[in-house]
C-alpha cells in the first residue's frame, strides 16, 4: 500500500467555497476548512474527489493568530456528522502567499492528532489533510493521507481540468520541460510548459474505433505522456475505412482494436505509457483504470457508455468530451453530416438531465445474445399479428457514418482535451453539434440546465460513496476485462 499513488481531484463550485474560505485572510494570515472526500481505492492509487466543504462558524477558528487554531467545537461538530455519511474526512488550510505549502511542526502537531481522533468517529476512511497557498500569483497545493496506518503523500491534483503546482513533501514536482524536436511547433504555439503539463497527463479513450482512433492519434503525437484505451471489439473489414492505423491483414486476424490502438501509439511515440483494456464502461476493472485519468474522451455510439461517462464525470469529478456523428439522407442524397460534442463537467447536467438516453435503448445494449434473439423473434412475431413490435424489440438504426467524418470529430475531442490539460482554453460549448453541410456548419449549442432533483445533483464528488445514484452497472454475462 505504500507505494499506491494518491490523488486529489477537486471541480466547482464546491473548489470555488473553499477557495473563498481558506484564502480569506490572505496574504499574510492563514485560515481552514474541514472538507468531505468520496474515494476509490484501485490496486494502483487511491483516487479522493472533493465531494463538501464545511464552512466554519462565528469562533470556530481564532481570528486573534495568524496560524490556524481550531476550536474543538468546530472538530467535534465535523466528527459527529461523519457517523451519519459514508465519506472520508479532512482538513485543508492555507499558508501566507509565496510561503511553500510544507507541513511545519504545528501542522504534524494536528494532523497526528486528527489521525487518531476521526477513525472513532469514521471507521475505515481515510483521513485527509491538504495545504494551500498562492506561489508567484498561481494556486500550489500539497497533501498527505492517512490511510491503513501509514502517510500517504499526494502526488497529484487535478483541480476541475486544470493540473496544478503540486508539492511532494517538501519538493516542488517540476514539469519535464526538456525540449522535443517532434513537438516544437505545439510548443511554439502552446508554450513549452504546455508541452510539459501533457507530458505529465493521463487521458482515457472509450472506444478505439474511428473517433476514438483519431483521437488517439492527435494525443499520442501532441506528446501526451499517458493513455488508457478501453475497446471490446475486434477489427472488421468495414472498420478499415474508419479506423487509423489498420491494415487489412488486422481484419483478416481479427486484431482487438485495442491490441492495434497500443501498437500504434509506441509506433508514434515509443516513450508514451499505454494502458490497454479490451472491456466497457462500466466494468469495474476499466473503472479503475480510467478514474486515474486526467480527462476522459468518449468514443462509442453506445447510451449505456454515455451514462458511465457521464457518472464518472460527478461522482469522480473527471472532465470527459463524448463525441458522436452520424449521416443523414437517403438515395445517395445526404442532408446532413453531424458532429456532436458534449461537455461533462461535475457541475454540468448529466445524459439524463439532457434527455440523451432512453432506458428501453440503454436495455436493448445490455442484454446477452440469446436475450437479444429472443426479444427479436417475439418482435417480428407481434409485427405478423399486427400488433405493435416495439415493447418486444425495439432497435435502434445503424448510424451511417465515414472515415473523414469521424476523424473529423476525434481530433476536434482531442484538441479540446489538449486545451484543458495545458489550461490554453477550454471548450466554449456545454452540447455542441454542427453540420458539415450546413450554412456556416449550422452550428447549435444546447447549454442545458440540470434538473433540481437529478441524482447527478447529489451525487459530485461521491466517489465509490454515491453507488446508490448509479444509472448503469455492467450485465454479468459480459467477458471479464483482459489487460493487454
Amino acid at each position: 500500500m505504500k507505494n499506491r499513488s494518491v490523488i486529489i481531484r477537486m471541480a466547482d463550485p464546491e473548489t470555488e467555497l473553499l477557495r473563498s474560505i481558506i484564502f480569506r485572510r490572505y496574504p499574510t494570515h492563514e485560515w481552514a476548512a474541514f472538507a468531505r472526500f468520496g474515494w476509490r481505492e484501485t490496486p494502483e492509487a487511491l483516487v479522493l474527489t472533493l465531494a463538501g466543504v464545511v464552512p466554519p462558524q462565528a469562533g470556530d477558528l481564532n481570528e486573534e493568530v495568524g496560524h490556524v487554531a481550531i476550536d474543538e467545537a468546530y472538530t467535534l461538530r465535523v466528527a459527529l456528522a461523519a457517523e451519519h455519511h459514508t465519506l472520508a474526512v479532512g482538513i485543508i488550510h492555507s499558508h501566507p502567499e509565496d510561503c511553500a505549502p510544507i507541513a511545519s511542526p504545528t501542522d504534524d502537531d494536528m494532523d497526528r492528532y486528527y489521525a487518531r481522533y476521526f477513525p472513532d468517529f469514521a471507521p475505515g476512511r481515510p483521513y485527509v489533510s491538504l495545504i494551500a497557498a498562492i506561489i508567484n500569483g498561481e494556486l500550489a497545493l500539497s497533501g498527505r493521507v492517512w490511510w491503513r496506518g501509514a502517510w500517504l503523500l499526494v502526488e497529484q491534483f487535478c483541480v476541475e481540468c486544470t493540473q496544478v503546482q503540486t508539492w511532494f513533501g517538501k519538493h516542488f514536482r517540476p514539469l519535464d520541460t526538456v525540449g522535443r524536436e517532434r513537438t516544437a511547433r505545439l510548443s511554439a504555439a502552446f508554450g513549452q510548459e504546455a508541452a510539459g503539463l501533457l507530458r505529465r497527463s493521463t487521458v482515457a479513450i472509450i472506444g478505439a474505433g474511428g473517433t476514438g482512433s483519431a483521437a488517439i492519434e492527435v494525443l499520442a503525437r501532441a506528446g501526451v505522456g499517458r493513455l488508457i484505451v478501453v475497446d471490446p471489439d475486434s477489427l472488421t473489414q468495414s472498420n478499415l475505412e474508419r479506423v487509423h492505423g489498420s491494415t487489412p491483414s488486422d481484419a483478416v486476424r481479427k486484431r482487438t482494436k485495442v491490441a492495434l490502438a497500443c501498437e500504434h501509439i509506441k509506433a508514434i511515440d515509443e516513450t508514451c505509457e499505454v494502458v490497454g483494456l479490451v472491456g466497457s464502461l462500466p466494468q469495474e476493472e476499466v473503472i479503475d483504470a480510467v478514474v486515474t485519468a486526467d480527462v476522459l474522451l468518449g468514443c462509442t455510439d453506445q447510451q449505456h457508455s454515455r451514462l458511465a461517462i457521464s457518472d464518472l464525470a460527478v461522482r469522480y469529478l473527471l472532465p470527459a468530451i463524448d463525441c458522436g456523428v452520424a449521416l443523414e439522407g437517403a438515395d445517395g442524397n445526404v442532408t446532413g453530416q453531424i458532429i456532436q460534442l458534449v461537455r461533462y463537467l461535475a457541475a454540468d447536467p448529466c445524459v439524463v438531465c439532457r434527455d440523451m438516453t432512453t432506458p428501453q435503448r440503454v436495455a436493448e445494449e445490455l442484454v446477452s445474445a440469446d436475450e437479444r434473439e429472443r426479444r427479436q423473434a417475439a418482435s417480428q412475431e407481434a409485427l405478423l399479428r399486427g400488433e405493435n413490435p416495439n415493447p418486444y424489440w425495439h432497435g435502434a438504426p445503424q448510424l451511417n457514418t465515414v472515415g473523414y467524418l469521424t476523424t473529423a470529430a476525434g481530433a476536434l475531442a482531442a484538441g479540446y482535451a489538449i486545451g484543458w490539460l495545458t489550461g490554453r482554453f477550454n471548450p466554449p460549448f456545454s452540447r455542441l453539434q454542427m453540420n458539415l453541410v450546413g450554412p456556416f456548419l449550422d452550428v447549435t449549442d444546447d447549454p442545458t440546465v440540470a434538473r433540481l432533483h437529478c441524482a447527478c445533483r447529489r451525487a459530485r464528488g461521491m466517489a465509490d460513496q454515491g453507488t446508490a445514484d448509479v444509472y448503469v452497472s455492467a450485465p454479468t454475462h459480459w467477458p471479464p476485462v483482459r489487460k493487454l
